[in-house]
This record gives structure tokens, sequence and C-alpha cells, in this order.
């Protein structure tokens, strides 16, 4: 993980503006050798900003003493902590020690040494419970110069960097242990009059284990508190004289009184048992084992009554025993708690998921559920019902808004910058390897693998796939089905069924797909059918949508499905023509997330698409080109069925036409590799995917290939007929064999072509410059159709076209140069 932290120039004796830096050595050297005077305490995963989740926090334990009357007591509280630390097994020249040259001096636990080194959001909370801790435990309640203000949330506290000067002269220097302990402070402030280094042991990485205890006691008080009462074990200290005397004199307590110290812990439940073993450290008859199974054995929460028999306290603090005092706590302690508690849920809440960024950045979360696993975008509608169904099961409660929004925040910040490894999630369809996966998209999120050697359905499958709003259920494939009962279900001439069952094959490639046009007049079925060919595959309660208003609404509904289905097309403007063709054979697209901010959110797409409408819909002759068409036929009176008859014949057939396309798209993986298309078409990965799948289809070797190209052909045809530019040049060159000449010439030759009427019309281009974009659209079709266009770039842009049915061998002498026809 990548760490930041902040530093701070030296403006007079005070910090000036924060800046971030990397937390490496280099660059804090770098940063201090500009000016940088001060650092954080803390390092941080990402910059802390209000609205965003709490960023992991990594740092050393310091403790800070000042005491601007008198330094010297600042050394001797010092000591008396180290003292302290040091009776547990702590070895003080593991710590390090600085003389801060005004006012006094910090000692500083290395993170590694308490086991902080993962690092924590509430770090600074867990110090500060640790400071109070030490503040009670140390000197009971008696003042100190332990700076308890050090350890504040959001972006932390500064330090004086080491070596920097202050305004009376003096350098903050580091000291040993050896000089702290036995030099007094006005010795020690002699050595900060100028910058200096010392020998010092290596921060070990291992635990110490008297610092890591400590450490995690208070850990688990901030992030798993009591459900209500205190979450500061400082407080039970100073409210109890019984608990301050037992710590005091624990060097001559009697039995009776530290037997009856472990029944009074005891009562505070597990966290009782590590203040058991730190408050009898000194006991005589101290033994870690013995003081385990005297907490075990001993009945909790002796009385007051009992306790004032050995040891008379002379308080009055209102409770029957004094574990009482741990959760017997003020209205705002109260209120305090209860927000603790609140988190606690929502943290465990949170830990079921298994979170990482997907592929494009988006955050996505797993979840076992009954065996299988489900997945997630971190923030969708669908998660925030999880969390709030998860939530009522755990707790009988609903989630409040407010708490749900934080939880989702603070899930999407750990699945971005968690340093977790981005995954590829899948919407229904999804290539693995080898292996292509079908999302049944049921309860138990199972899904169809097919692979060469065939196709079976897995419970738990190797990818992730998401449930966007909208998407259905697909049956279970039978057994033996095949994809030819298609046929009698649908109004579509044999003829071009092949073409229909070839484009249902291709929707589990991966890609670029044919864009599918059903076209025939009212009354064809093409809305029934356009809804049955996607309900084979990627069902949807909405199987088909109206035209869109925008990009961006097409984009969104691309992204959220497997199949785009428009429905009813009455022509296809440019802009939807240029964006139909680029999802179909795949492309990005950016979009602004909110209309009131600047991040932009992409998508890269590729997606099969299905149109239908009565008009011609692909005019434009790159969305032809791209186009598998399907004329339907009228429907008589007499063969007319009702949608209830449909969709229960349909309900029957698909689970066995759903195998067939299973058969063959496995039949492709295994075929793919040794098939070879000569003079492949336009979309020449979609045709090899389907002849390498011709074995397990119902279709004659060669038929699918022969019946596309046909296809292709009468689509060029009809493109060509809709295009008055091409029409106009195919009429120019009906008996020509070349004409050269310049843009102006070739409009000024085509104008004596074409009828007034189409000279009129909006489409015909009235300049040169709009003439040549019309001739660079038709220019791949007017060539398949024998008329070839060559144009020289620069000077006058001389254009020659070539009527290559005309041979120049031939009898045909008619040829047309700069413009003019000569015989």
């Amino acid at each position: 993980m990548k760490w930041i932290r902040y530093i701070a120039p030296l403006i007079g004796d005070k910090p000036g503006p924060w800046t971030v830096i990397d937390n490496t050595d280099e660059a804090i050297d770098r940063a201090k050798q500009s000016g940088a005077a001060f650092i954080s305490t803390m390092a941080f995963e990402y910059e802390p900003e209000q609205g965003k989740p709490e960023p992991c926090r990594q740092g050393n334990f310091v403790c800070d003493f000042d005491c601007q009357e008198d330094p010297e007591i600042a050394r001797q509280d010092c000591i008396k902590l180290v003292k302290y630390w040091e009776q547990k097994g702590v070895c003080p020249e593991l710590l390090r020690f600085f003389v801060t040259g005004k006012k006094g001096v910090n000692v500083v636990g290395p993170y590694y040494l308490l086991g902080a080194a993962d690092g924590d959001p509430l770090l600074p909370k867990i110090y500060a419970q640790m400071a109070r801790y030490l503040a009670a435990r140390v000197w009971l309640g008696a003042l100190c110069s332990l700076d308890l203000s050090m350890y504040a949330m959001g972006k932390g506290k500064l330090l004086r960097m080491v070596g920097v000067r202050r305004d009376v002269g003096t350098y903050k220097v580091p000291v040993t242990w050896a000089e702290l302990s036995e030099q007094p402070y006005t010795e020690l402030i002699k050595l900060a009059r100028a910058p200096r280094q010392v020998d010092v042991v290596p921060w070990d990485m291992k635990n110490v284990e008297a610092l890591s205890s400590l450490y995690g006691f208070h850990k688990l008080l901030v992030h798993e508190p009591p459900a209500s009462g205190l979450v500061d074990a400082s407080k039970f200290i100073m409210r109890c004289a019984f608990v301050r005397h037992c710590i005091q004199h624990s060097r001559t307590l009697s039995e009776p009184e530290w037997h009856a110290l472990i029944s009074v812990l005891r009562g505070l439940g597990l966290r009782g048992r590590w203040l058991a073993h730190d408050f009898s450290f000194d006991y005589p008859e101290y033994d870690p084992l013995k003081a385990n199974e005297k907490f075990d054995r001993v009945v909790p929460n002796i009385s007051c009554d009992k306790i004032k028999t050995i040891f008379n306290c002379g308080c009055d603090c209102g409770v029957t025993t004094p574990s009482q005092l741990w959760l017997k706590a003020s209205p705002s302690e109260m209120s305090e708690a209860a927000k603790s508690a609140e988190v606690e849920k929502l943290l465990k809440l949170g830990q079921a998921f298994d979170l990482y960024p997907s592929e494009d950045g988006d955050p996505y979360a797993d979840i076992r559920v009954n065996g299988h696993r489900e997945t997630y975008r971190v923030g969708s509608p669908e998660f925030r019902r999880l969390l709030s169904y998860n939530y009522y099961q755990e707790t009988g409660k609903s989630l409040k808004v407010l708490a749900a929004n934080d939880l989702i925040n603070d899930l999407i910040a750990r699945a971005i910058h968690g340093g977790n490894v981005r995954q590829k999630v899948f919407t229904r369809v999804a290539h693995l390897g080898s292996a292509v996966y079908l999302d049944l998209c049921d309860d138990s999120w199972r899904a169809i693998e097919i692979t060469a050697e065939g196709w079976r359905v897995v419970s738990d499958p190797p990818v992730r796939f998401r449930r966007t709003k909208g998407l259905m259920p697909l049956p279970e494939p039978k057994r033996g089905g095949s994809i030819k009962r298609l046929r009698n279900l649908l109004n579509i001439e044999e003829d071009e069924a092949i073409l229909l069952e070839g484009w249902l094959l291709g929707l589990l490639s991966p890609g670029p797909f044919p864009i599918l046009i059903l076209e025939g007049e009212q009354g064809t079925a093409k809305s029934t059918t356009t809804a049955f060919l996607r309900r084979l595959v990627d069902p949807s309660v909405a199987p088909t949508r109206a035209t869109p208003r925008n990009e961006q609404d097409l984009i969104i509904a691309a992204n959220n499905s497997h199949v785009v289905a428009l429905d009813n097309l009455s022509g296809v403007p440019p802009w939807l023509s240029d964006a139909l063709c680029r999802i179909a054979t795949g492309g990005s697209f950016s979009a602004r997330r909110l209309f009131t901010d600047e991040e932009e959110v992409l998508f890269n797409v590729i997606k099969p698409i299905v149109l239908n409408g009565i008009d011609q819909i692909a005019e434009r002759h790159d969305l032809a080109d791209r186009s598998l068409r399907v004329t339907l036929p009228v429907i008589p009176p007499e063969r007319r069925l009702t949608k209830a008859h449909l969709d229960a014949a349909f309900a029957e057939a698909a689970p066995s036409i759903l195998a067939g396309i299973c058969e063959g798209a496995s039949c492709a993986l295994r075929n793919q590799a040794s098939v070879k298309v000569e003079n492949p078409p336009r979309m020449a990965d979609f045709t090899a995917w389907c002849v390498a799948a011709e074995e397990a289809m119902p279709w004659e070797p060669g038929a699918f290939l022969d019946a596309y190209r046909q296809n292709q052909s009468e689509s060029i045809g009809r493109a060509l007929e809709a295009d008055y530019v091409a029409n106009a040049i195919m009429t120019l060159m009906g008996r020509c064999r070349t004409w050269e000449g310049t843009p102006t010439m070739l409009l000024q030759a085509l104008d004596k072509v074409v009828e007034e009427r189409v000279a009129r019309q909006k489409a015909w281009p009235q300049t040169p410059s709009a003439l040549g974009k019309r001739l660079t659209r038709s220019q791949a079709f007017l060539r398949k159709s024998g008329f070839e266009v060559e144009r020289q770039r620069g000077g006058d842009h001389h254009i020659m076209i070539t009527n290559t049915k005309i041979s120049s061998s031939g009898n045909h002498n008619v040829s047309i140069s700069t413009g003019e026809i000569f015989a």
C-alpha cells in the first residue's frame, strides 16, 4: 500500500501550510532539504476529506512530555513511563528519545513493536486511549506532563522534524536512553545546541509483548466497545478507589485484596483479563498461568460491602460492585457507547464482503450465500437492498439511510484503495480462457459452462457475474435439444432461418457481432420475433426498447445487458447509426457521472444488437456493412396465434433451443483453431465462429456462408439504392470505362444525370466538399458493385472512377476525361 505524510515549513516558530509527500525516506529527506520543518505523526493511505471514509493510518506511538515551567519534570515523567515498560520486558534501547530543545522530551514506540504495522483508520483514537490509560495507570490521576492532545483524527498532528532549529537557538535532537536517564535536563539541553546523530539499536520487526498487548487491548475497546457504558479503561481506574489502591500497593497486597481485585475485573468479561494481568504484575504471588486460572475460577462482581471489610475505600460511588462503574456511564458516554455499538454492527456487516475493483475501476463486492458466490457493485440499488436485509436479519431493525451511506463509502474506499487485485466482472456472457460461461440468473447464481468437450450447468462458476435491474432467469437447457425448433416458433422463411440461427449462435462468441435487422410490413411479428430471440439468451423484463434519446442512454442500456434490442425504428439518424456500429464491433464511450461534477464514467462495450422496423433501417453504408438483414413475410389471418399460445409454446421449446445453441458454441470452440474462411466477409470473426459450429447445426456444409454472403450482397444493393450519390455515379458510369476530374467537375457531371427532384433533396450534396464526404461513405460499396474510385490527395484533389465491369480491351470506346463526354 502506498502511504502519504504531511509536512509544513517553519513560519516563525509555528507550522506553515501543510503539503502532501510520499511516505518514503527519500521523499522526507528531499522535503527537509527544501525547507520542511514539521512532519505528521501519522501516514495515510489517502488524504482525509470530509464526506469520505476515514483512510487507514499508520504511525509510531509518540508520547510527548512537556513542562514549560520545569522541563526536568518532563524528563522524570518520561523516565517513569519507560521504567514501567521496562518492568514488563521492554528494552529501552528499542525506543527512540528526542529532546525538543525547549520544554520537554519525546519517547517514540515504533509501530512494529506494538503490532500496528498493518495500519488502522482509527489509530489516533487507539493511541489516545493508550495515552490516557498510561496516565491513569502510571500516575494514578496525579498531574503529569504527558500531552494527551497529541492524537487528533482528521489530518493528525505535526511534529517538529529532527535537526530543525527553534527560535531559542536549540534544535530537536536524538538522545540515547543512557543520556536521558542519567543526565539532568540542564545537561541534555546542551546537546541540542547543534544537530547531532546517535547510534541506536535497529528497529526490531517483531512485536514486543508488553506494547503489543497494550495496543491490542485498546484497539479492541475502540473497535468493539461494550454495548453500553464506558469505552475508556482510564476512567474506570479513576472512578474506583479500590482499583487505584490495588495498583498503587500491588507489591504489598494481601491475598484477599488481590482475590477481590480479580473478582472485580472478572465482572468486566474478556476485557478484564488483560487488566487483571497488568494490575497484578507486581503482586508477589503473580504468575501468568495461575492468574489465568484464578480469573477463570473466581466468582465475578464482588460487592462493595465485601470489599470494605478488607479495605475501606472511604467513597460513596453509588454502585453495589466496582465493575458497575465500567457500565454506569454519564448520558454523553452512553450516547457515545450507543454510537460505538452501532459502528461495531456496521463494521461486522461490511466484513462479510470480499472487496475489489473491477477492470474499469468500479468497486465490487463478493459475498458467500448458501455455498455460492454473489457479486454486487458497491453502491448499486441491489447492494443497498442486500445490506438492509442483512442488517435487519442481524439486528431486527431497519438500516438508516445515513448509516448505510457511511458504510457504503467506507466499502468503496476499501475496495478501490485497499490494494486488492482487479477482477473482471461480466454481464450474462463471459469468456475465460477456452471456456464460455452463460449466467442462468437464477437464485443459486448458477451458470452454463461451455467448453470444447461439451456443456454443463455449474453451481459456482469461476467468473464473476453482476445482476443488473431487469435481468430474468434462463431456463435450464435440456439435453438432446436442437436449435432447429426455433423455426416452428417464428414467422420466417426456411432460407433465412439459417441467418437467425447463426446470429443466435454468435451471441456466445467473443464478438464482434453482426447487427440483426428485422424488416417487414405491419403484421409480420417483428416485435414478437425480436423479444423471442432475446429471451433465448438474455431475457429481460423489458425485452425491447424504443429509440434512445441520446448516445448516453444507449450506452447505459448496452452496459447493463448482453443484447440491445430496439423496437419499431423509423429510420436511424446518423448519430445512432455510428453508435450502433461502435457497440457491435467494440468501442469506448464516456459520460459525465453527474451533471454537477467533472468526473467521467468510462464504458468499453461490445454487444450484440437487434433492430426492427417497417422502413429501410440500414441506409448508411457502415451500418449496412455490419448488418444481417431478414425480411419477415406477412402472416395470413388463419395462422395468427394469441400471445398466451405463443408464450406457452416458447416456454416449452426454449430449453431445447438453448441446448442447441450451447452445442453449437461447444462445436465452435472445438473447431475454431482449424477453420479458415477464404475471402471472409466484413464480420470475419462472426463468420468463422458460425462455420466452425456447422457440424453441430442443422445446416448443410457451406450453407451458412452462402446465405450470409448472399444476405450481405443484398444489403449492399439496398444500401446503394438508397444512396443518391452512389446511384448517380453508377448512372454516369453506365456505358463508360473511366471518368477523371476534380470534385467540382464530378458534382457538375452528377447534377446533369440526376432528376431535378433528387437535386432538390436535402440529402443531395450542394458543395464539392460535401460530395467528398459522401463519396468516402459510398466508396466501399461502389467497389463491391464494380466501380473503383481513386482519389489523389493534394493539389486539385483529382478523382478517377473506373467501371471494372467494362473491359478496357473490349469494343467499348466511350470514356470520360476532364468531365467531358467524347466518342
